[in-house]
């Protein structure tokens, strides 16, 4: 590709997420250990069913890499190492594949959407006994949207326009985090499950 190539190339990052990570507790096995199962025509259709309460999807761009700027600033002699005849890899190549590869990742990270569930289950997962009131979790809530809107991570990340109570109500009819009613007030307690 790079041999005699003059067309430019550029690579964009692209975030792509969604509420609810449907093999979160497959994944979870696999860093325990377990072997990673092999998907089926059969499994794949169970999975369909599944797709109905995954939530709002997200797709972010982020900042674009011009393949030929990042060679240039990075290996500047890179032209002149390429054999025009034999198909022969230079000594900087890989380690060049792989800083490209993890400031890709860094800009697929800057270019994350803040949801409703991952929100939620920040503030719940972060609390002593996985539980707030719903007090409670409307203002963490409320600090983490007035920290990312005052202060984003990145220019390219989104954040949520509604407010918190509306974040919660989102979480709650999502049917993803367990809510009851306590006797002493009319607050409820959201806490965080293993769907999270």
């Amino acid at each position: 590709m790079l041999r005699g190539g003059t067309r430019p190339i550029t690579l964009i990052p692209i975030y792509i997420g969604y509420e609810h990570v449907m093999e979160v507790g497959t994944y979870a096995k696999e860093l325990r250990g377990a072997t990673k199962e092999k998907e089926s025509l059969p499994q794949m259709l169970r999975g369909l069913s599944k797709l109905r309460n995954l939530g709002q999807g997200y797709v972010n761009f982020g900042e674009p890499m011009p393949l030929m700027t990042y060679l240039n600033q990075h290996v500047p002699d890179w032209r002149e190492s390429i054999d025009p005849i034999e198909a022969v890899r230079p000594a900087w190549l890989t380690p060049t594949v792989n800083n490209i590869a993890a400031d890709l990742m860094v800009r697929i990270n800057n270019a994350g959407a803040a949801n409703a569930m991952n929100l939620c289950c920040t503030a719940l997962l972060a609390s002593r006994q996985r539980s707030l009131t719903r007090e409670q979790l409307t203002e963490q809530l409320n600090c983490y949207l007035d920290l990312m809107r005052n202060v984003p991570y990145s220019t390219d990340s989104t954040v949520p326009s509604a407010s918190a109570s509306e974040l919660i109500d989102h979480a709650l009819q999502m049917n993803k985090l367990k809510s009851r009613k306590t006797l002493s007030a009319t607050s409820s307690f959201c806490r965080a499950s293993k769907r999270c």
